[in-house]
């Protein structure tokens, strides 16, 4: 979605706690090259201030979140995610983006300054991602059958259309 986003003025800013090494190794791997990666080891920066840090998983990681800021630092939008596996969706965001009504950019590639081990290379490839959402796909459509609560029922129908949006985007971004 880079094209999306930054025609609709805006640029992709990823915050973790990993360090440099490790998101360096995720760009690589990915192919992340218009996508600035940011270091918050222990969220004291961004992740706490800004409420997207769990300090009770794997010893504090940050939780899913797409905040839009506008150049005067507002938030203009929000999107916290219940879980790991929960994620907003695009047409959602790129609304938001819009509606801000920005001047297109052209950000400069991101690249790190950090040698990657091989190790990092090769761990949870784009190769891997299709097979991982397909298990969030068919998991989802076996428990949306079995529940019979309404809200439940909405949330497993919200994670299949999420899941089938990964698999779309990671499609039309290998035919890239």
């Amino acid at each position: 979605m880079y094209d999306r986003i930054h025609d609709a003025g805006a640029e992709v800013v990823a915050v973790s706690v990993d360090d440099e090494i490790r998101q360096a190794g995720m760009a690589e791997r990915w192919k992340f090259t218009h996508t600035r990666f940011v270091s918050d080891p222990g969220g004291e920066t961004y992740l706490r201030p800004l409420g997207l840090f769990d300090p009770e998983d794997r010893g504090g990681i940050a939780l899913p979140g797409m905040l839009i800021f506008s150049a005067d630092g507002e938030e203009d939008y929000r999107y916290e995610s219940r879980d790991f596996a929960d994620r907003t969706k695009d047409d959602e965001l790129i609304a938001a983006l819009t509606a801000l009504g920005l001047d297109s950019v052209d950000p400069t590639p991101w690249s790190a300054n950090v040698e990657v081990p091989n190790d990092l290379r090769s761990y949870f490839l784009p190769d891997d991602l299709p097979a991982y959402f397909r298990g969030n796909l068919f998991a989802s459509v076996a428990i949306g059958r079995r529940i019979v609560d309404d809200e439940c029922r909405a949330v497993a129908k919200e994670h299949r259309i999420m899941s089938q949006a990964n698999i779309d985007a990671w499609k039309d971004w290998r035919k890239r």
